[in-house]
């Protein structure tokens, strides 16, 4: 972090100052337990804690100010900046810090694959610059603050991560971030129960244009049909990516490499080059293309941007393959929305073939009416792409089932359970060498659980993709 006194945090959040002004703050967090010395320590309520409970233990372990809301208990003669409200407080002061900085910033949103998108925009960002990086999926109101206050001088580029339950969240988050390079992944129907239709996701997810300077670059995905639909219709510069005929910067001559990844060659303008990404299945071709594109807007060259797609690896729970007693592991079970589970079912075919093949799919939550039908057209996927067994976990998980029986795939193939647990005993009893498994379901569907508790300590290769 770039340094700052505590007289410019003050003034920053318009709060009260009960401290020395010249105080040095070196780093800013919200968990007492990371605190270091010359840090920032905000104390946030939230539903089931209170920060200002935690303020005596981050003064003990060098935290030199705090910021606590007005009203709250504090330990008396603490170096405090007391504000209304300090969720609030710490985005505003992370939108000064960002003014600090003069380099170009790229923001990353959609309804599937962001976090995928953001780190290989940063990996191939990389390779001719220094970058930072929003830390995991800090990507709330929270986070997303957190990782701007990270910003130092040694920084060249940053790439930030937004997420969004509803309407205004994004808007909230560029205004602090104020991206030169916005993208777009894709407009799905993740959180379709909270804002009713994919229409509405996309007018929730182009806030991101709300922070933006009118000579902004937007990059979009070409091949989603709501996105591409945007053509002529924003005041930014304006650049489509994907396979489609029209697209800026397109993929074609797709050549897959099994789990070792995919080539393919991208045209932009009057160029052309053949790159690699190290990660299996299409759609880290798309997150490919949006890198390439975000690098193009800053001017790298074809040689390295391919160094740094090369450079790439996906994160823990993110597609990862690992080989265990001589069963092939996908653990994709960090989130799950139609899409991205359509991609792991396709990867799973591919890596696959010639193999027994096992789908453990959890319930993909927050769809709303949307719930049955898109469980349902899953179902159908793992039938019709030839995946021997199907593994549901959950309450909507019967009609995975039910779409899969639909379809052709023999009942005694299938199998239900209410939750992870259960479905352990029935899994170690007949999973084999030489399979291939993948879990795949929401987050709260525990099916990473699921997956260390059949496998750890097993693992005789691992290859994260």
């Amino acid at each position: 972090m770039k340094e700052m006194k505590a007289i410019d945090v003050s003034r920053a959040v318009d709060g009260q100052l009960a401290a020395d002004g010249n105080i040095i703050i070196r780093s800013v967090s919200t968990d007492s337990r990371s605190i270091e010395p010359g840090c920032l320590f905000v104390a946030i309520r939230g539903e089931r804690f209170d920060g200002h409970s935690y303020i005596r233990e981050a003064l003990d372990k060098g935290a030199v100010l705090v910021m606590a809301e007005m009203g709250a208990s504090i330990p008396e003669g603490a170096p405090a900046v007391l504000v209304k409200d300090s969720v609030i407080a710490l985005g505003e002061l992370a939108e000064y810090h960002r003014r600090r900085f003069h380099i170009p910033v790229v923001a990353v949103t959609g309804s599937v694959g962001k976090t995928s998108t953001k780190e290989i925009i940063a990996a191939t960002l990389s390779a001719g610059l220094k970058v930072h990086k929003t830390r995991g999926n800090f990507n709330n109101e929270i986070g997303l603050p957190l990782s701007v206050l990270e910003l130092d001088d040694s920084h060249q580029v940053a790439v930030f991560e937004m997420g969004m339950r509803g309407f205004g969240e994004i808007d909230y988050l560029a205004r602090i971030v104020r991206p030169d390079i916005a993208v777009i992944t894709n407009i799905g129907i993740s959180h379709i129960e909270r804002l009713g239709s994919r229409q509405n996701i996309l007018k929730a997810k182009l806030e991101i244009i709300r922070g933006m300077k009118d000579d902004g670059v937007v990059i979009l995905n070409g091949d989603d049909e709501l996105l591409s639909g945007l053509r002529g219709l924003l005041k930014q510069n304006t650049l489509f990516y994907g396979m489609e005929e029209f697209c800026d910067v397109r993929a074609s001559d797709l050549l897959s490499r099994g789990e070792e990844g995919i080539s393919f060659s991208v045209r932009h303008k009057n160029r052309e080059h053949r790159f690699f990404v190290p990660a299996p299945g299409i759609h880290n071709v798309q997150n490919a293309l949006a890198a390439i594109s975000t690098a193009l807007t800053l001017n790298f060259d074809d040689e390295t941007i391919e160094k740094g797609l090369l450079s790439y690896s996906g994160d823990r729970m993110r597609m990862n393959i690992m080989e265990t007693d001589g069963v092939k592991v996908i653990n994709d079970a960090y989130n799950a929305a139609p899409a991205s589970v359509s991609s792991a079912l396709k990867v799973l075919s591919e890596i696959g073939a010639n193999k027994r093949k096992w789908a453990v799919l959890g319930d993909m939550l927050e769809l709303g009416d949307w719930a049955e039908d898109a469980h349902r057209e899953i179902g159908m996927q793992v039938s019709e792409s030839g995946i021997d067994y199907l593994v549901g976990i959950g309450d909507l998980a019967r009609w995975y089932v039910e779409g899969a029986l639909d379809h052709g795939m023999p009942l005694e193939n299938t199998k239900l359970f209410q939750n992870a647990e259960d479905a352990q005993s029935y899994l170690r009893q007949r999973i084999a060498r030489g399979d291939v498994i993948l879990f795949k379901g929401s987050r709260r569907m525990n099916l990473d659980i699921l997956a260390t508790k059949l496998f750890e300590g097993r693992v005789s290769g691992s290859q994260d993709t």
